[in-house]
C-alpha cells in the first residue's frame, strides 16, 4: 500500500521501572525519552494532535493501549511487543515547484501511522522504539489488491481427515478503486523473495528503498489495451479453467483475464495454458516447474507499475543486488543474486502470516501495510482451505460503485476466512 518515505525525528520517552510483585511481570512506566517517531519525507513540519500507542505482547497477546500524548502514569508490562501507533497530524507539505520557481508550502491535517516490531521492554526500564510514521490514504485511490485466494483448495477429508490438496485455482483480484478509467497494461503481480515468518539481517538491507521479489508476471499491453473501468475488478490466476470439473467447490477460473504460466520443464508438474486466456509477461519466476502461491500464507504481495520502456531485458540487467546474512552460527553466508522492486513503483502490497508461524516482520518497507491478514486459525494453528481474504468495503457511491477500504493496515482492510468470488 503505498505512502511516502519516511524521515525526520519528533519526539522522545523514557521508561521508569515501577515495583511489581516477584511473580508477575514488571510494569515499566512510560515517559519521553525513548520513543522516536520519524515524519514522512516532504513534510517541513509535523505537530501531532491524538493517538493511540497500541503494544501488542507477542508471547501473550495481551494488548495495552496508551494515548498520545501520554500520561505521567502510563505503563506497560515488561515483554516482547509489536508495536503500533495510529493518530493524526498537523503538517505542512513542502510543494516543489518546477522551472526554478520558488517551492510553497500547504498545511493539512492528515492520518498517520507507524509499527515497529519485535521491540523488548525489559523490566530494568531498557526500551527503544523508533516508528516510521506514513500518511494513511483515503479510502478511494488507484488500483488495490480487493481480493487473494492463496491457500487454494483441498478435497473433502478422508476417513482419517486428512486433506489431499489441489494445486491450480490460485488467483488474485485486483480493483480499480478510482473514480476514473485506469489501464493494466504494465501492471505486475510480485510475490516477495524474503518471508514473514523468518527474519534474516541482510546486508545490505534495502527495504526501505525497494522490495525483493521471487516472481514477477507482467500484463502485457502497449499502454491502453486493458482498460478497467471505474469500481471493475481484473482477475490474475494459476490455471485459467474451471477447477469445478475437479471438484464441485473448488474454483471456475474459464474466464479470467490472465493467467500465469510458466511453461514447466518437468513432467511430473506440467504447467497447463488456456489459449484463450492471455498470458501474463514472465519477467521472472524462481521457479523451472509451476508457481504456486504460498499456501502457509509466509509470503507478501504487491502489484506494482513498470515504468513505461523498460522492458524484460533491461529490467533483468538493471534490478538486481547481492546480499549476504548472518547464520545462527555468526558466520556470513557466500552472498546471493536478489531481483527488487523500487518501492516507487509499487502500487498496493499486502502482508501475510502464516497459520502456524509468528509473524517474525514485515518483508516489505511497512509505510506499505503496517500488520498483516490470514486465512485459517492461528490458535489452533489450521488452514482453512477453499477460503480467501477480501478487501473491506469503505462505502458505496450513489451510482452504485464499490469503493475499497485501504488504511496501509491489512489486519483492519481485510475480512479474513470469506467464501471467495470466483467458486
Amino acid at each position: 500500500m503505498k505512502t511516502m518515505r519516511l524521515l525526520g525525528s519528533l519526539l522522545s520517552a523514557a521508561l521508569l521501572l515501577v515495583g511489581c510483585s516477584d511473580n508477575t511481570p514488571k510494569q515499566v512506566a512510560i515517559g519521553f525519552d525513548q520513543i522516536e517517531l520519524k515524519a514522512p519525507a516532504n513534510f517541513t513540519s509535523c505537530d501531532l494532535i491524538g493517538g493511540t500507542y497500541t503494544f501488542t505482547n507477542i508471547n501473550t497477546g495481551v494488548v495495552t493501549e496508551l494515548e498520545y500524548p501520554l500520561s505521567v502514569d502510563a505503563t506497560v508490562a515488561e515483554g516482547l511487543y509489536n508495536v503500533k501507533f495510529e493518530g493524526e497530524a498537523e503538517v505542512s507539505v513542502d510543494l516543489t515547484k518546477a522551472d526554478g520557481e520558488e517551492g510553497a508550502e500547504s498545511a493539512i491535517t492528515v492520518k498517520v501511522q507507524g509499527v515497529q516490531t519485535n521491540v523488548v521492554v525489559k523490566a530494568d526500564g531498557s526500551f527503544s522504539l523508533s516508528l516510521s510514521l506514513s500518511v494513511v490514504p483515503k479510502a478511494e485511490g488507484g488500483f488495490v489488491i480487493s481480493e487473494i485466494y492463496y491457500v487454494g483448495s483441498a478435497y473433502a477429508p478422508d476417513a482419517s481427515g486428512k486433506q489431499k490438496q489441489y494445486n491450480g485455482d490460485a488467483y488474485i483480484k485486483i480493483t480499480n478503486n478510482s473514480d476514473t478509467v485506469l489501464y493494466a497494461d504494465g501492471l505486475a503481480f510480485v510475490e516477495s523473495q524474503f518471508t514473514t515468518s523468518s527474519k534474516l539481517d541482510y546486508t545490505p538491507m534495502v527495504r526501505d528503498e525497494a522490495i525483493t521479489v521471487d516472481a514477477i508476471f507482467v500484463v502485457p499491453g502497449s499502454g491502453k489495451e486493458h482498460p478497467v473501468q471505474p469500481g471493475e475488478s481484473i482477475v490474475i490466476c494459476d490455471n485459467a479453467q474451471n477447477h469445478k470439473e475437479a471438484d464441485e467447490s473448488f474454483m471456475d477460473l474459464s474466464k479470467a483475464d490472465f493467467e500465469w504460466f510458466t511453461n514447466s520443464t518437468l513432467a511430473a508438474y506440467p504447467d497447463i495454458d488456456n489459449p484463450a486466456v492471455p498470458n501474463l509477461e514472465v519477467y521472472y519466476c524462481y521457479t523451472a516447474t509451476i508457481f504456486v502461491m504460498n499456501k502457509q500464507g509466509t509470503k507478501a504481495y504487491a502489484i506494482v507499475r513498470i515504468p513505461e520502456g523498460t522492458t524484460k531485458e533491461s529490467y533483468l540487467n538493471e534490478y538486481t543486488y547481492e546480499a549476504y546474512y548472518t547464520n545462527v552460527l555468526g558466520n556470513p553466508t557466500k552472498p546471493a543474486k536478489y531481483y527488487k522492486i523500487p518501492n516507487e513503483w509499487v502500487v498496493d502490497a499486502v502482508e501475510l502470516r502464516g497459520y502456524k508461524y509468528e509473524f517474525a516482520w514485515p518483508v516489505f518497507d511497512p509505510s506499505f501495510d503496517i500488520s498483516y491478514t490470514y486465512c485459517g486459525d492461528l490458535n489452533a494453528g489450521s488452514i482453512d482451505y477453499g477460503t480467501a481474504v477480501r478487501r473491506k468495503v469503505a462505502y458505496t457511491t450513489e451510482d452504485g460503485r464499490t469503493v475499497y477500504q485501504d488504511t496501509n493496515n491489512s489486519a483492519e482492510d481485510f475480512e479474513r476466512n470469506v467464501v471467495p468470488s470466483m467458486r
